[in-house]
This record gives structure tokens, sequence and C-alpha cells, in this order.
């Protein structure tokens, strides 16, 4: 009897029937935990594009730009507002005056010698009249050579000040050339490095999507699944003979007091 009224503990045993998110769990777990305490993954690719060869190239025409002189032309124009400033021209010595006055020369030669041969013949002029003519002859001569020597120094400056804002605007152009070729250089040859710089941003976006953004998202979608809880079943447990004897007694006891309840 002793045996049949021993109580005997025994530990329920349960066992999983039925956990569809168990791999969704364990890679969830096995990714965080690769995670956690790692630093950030570096980019090995090119985010920022270097200059293209034609920017390295103005490089060269804007240091020129930088260092050189005045150019020639602009050197010249100064000096010929200097000249004309100052009055430092003489006319004389163009080769067009000289040609004139040569010419010129050669015309008063002529003219006294035909003076002189109408005075020596019959009816010609007299000593006083010869000599008379021959000095307006050369007077006018002067005077023509003067007159021309004024109107060509005028002129002759006059197109030195004409010519001023030509020359200016010329020797400005030549400054400005190597800034112009160097700024052409840099707009023109941008082109490729912003190409390049679009591509470098197009590759780190991808990898961005592909191995930060892209593995977080599945990391929120999976996260509901994985917090659900395996459905889990009772196995391997038998009940203690008093126990079972107990089972059998108590419909036995509620029998009798229903019996006894009546009378």
């Amino acid at each position: 009897m002793s045996g049949l009224f021993k109580s005997k503990e025994e530990t329920p045993k349960y066992e999983t029937v039925y956990d569809p998110t168990a791999g969704v769990r364990g890679k969830l777990n096995t990714w965080m935990e690769s995670k956690v305490g790692q630093p950030a993954e570096q980019y090995s690719g090119q985010i920022v594009a270097p200059a293209s060869a034609q920017e390295n190239q103005s490089f060269d025409f804007l240091r020129k730009y930088a260092g050189q002189d005045q150019s020639p032309t602009t050197q010249l124009g100064q000096e010929e507002i200097k000249k004309t400033l100052t009055g430092d021209y003489d006319p004389s010595t163009s080769p067009y005056y000289q040609a004139v006055k040569a010419t010129a020369q050669r015309n008063l030669d002529t003219q006294l010698g035909d003076i002189a041969s109408s005075s020596s013949g019959a009816g010609g002029y007299r000593t006083g009249a010869r000599m008379s003519l021959q000095n307006d002859a050369r007077t006018d001569v002067t005077n023509n050579l003067n007159t021309l020597l004024g109107q060509m120094s005028e002129q002759e400056r006059q197109n030195r000040l004409n010519v001023l804002p030509q020359a200016a605007a010329y020797g400005q152009a030549q400054e400005q050339f190597p800034l112009q070729q160097a700024t052409a250089l840099q707009t023109l040859g941008a082109l490729p490095r912003t190409l390049e710089q679009a591509q470098n941003e197009a590759a780190y976006n991808e990898w961005l999507r592909a191995t930060q953004e892209y593995p977080i998202q599945i990391a929120q979608l999976a996260q509901p699944y994985a917090t659900q809880q395996p459905t889990m079943a009772q196995v391997g447990y038998s009940q203690s003979p008093f126990q079972q004897a107990s089972g059998a007694i108590s419909p036995i006891s509620s029998l009798l007091q229903s019996i006894f309840s009546k009378k």
C-alpha cells in the first residue's frame, strides 16, 4: 500500500512542434551578431572625380597669364601716346615727304632753268625780273613743301590717335588670350570630370543600396516574424500511481456524497 500512495514528481517536458520562423530568426540573430561592435563598412571606390587632363592643362595658361609682361602692341601703343602728347614726331623724316621734296626740287630746278633760258633771248626778262621770278618760284616751292609738311604732321598725329584704340584692344586681346584659353579648357574640360563624378556617385549609391540599405530593410521586414514564438507541446510526462488512483477515487467520492446528502 505504501507504493500506491507514494507521490512521484516528474517535470513536464515540452517539444517544438511548429516553428515556421525559425530560419528567419536564426539568420537575423546571426546577422545582428556580425554587426554589433563592428565598425561601419568602408567604401573602397572613388567618390570625388579628379581634375580632367584639360583642366590640368588650363593651369599652364593661368600661370602664363599671371606671369606675363605687357604685350608688344600695348607697349607700342603707350609709346605712341607719349609721342603724340610730347610732339615727338618729325614728319620731315618720312619717306613720303622726302620723295615729294625731291620731286619738288627737280621741278624747281627745271622751272629756274626755263626762266634763265627765257631771259637770255631777245625780248627776254631783264635781270631784275628774272631774279624776281626765280625767287618767287623758290618761295612757292618752299611754301608748298612747308604746307605739305604741316599737313603730314597733323595727319600723322591724327592717324596715331586713331589707331590707339585698336592697338589697345589688340594688346589687351594678346594679354587676355592665355586667360581665354584657360577658361575654355576649364569650362569644356570640366565635362569629363562631371561625367566621371556622376558615375562615381551612381556606383556609391548602388553600394549603399546593396550593402547597407537593403540588408536593413530585410531585417526590418524579418523582425515581426523573428519575434514569433514557436508552438510547443508537452511530451514524455506520465502520472504517478497516487495521481492515477486519486483520479479514479474522485468520481466515487462524488457519487457517495450525493447519495448521503439525499438522506
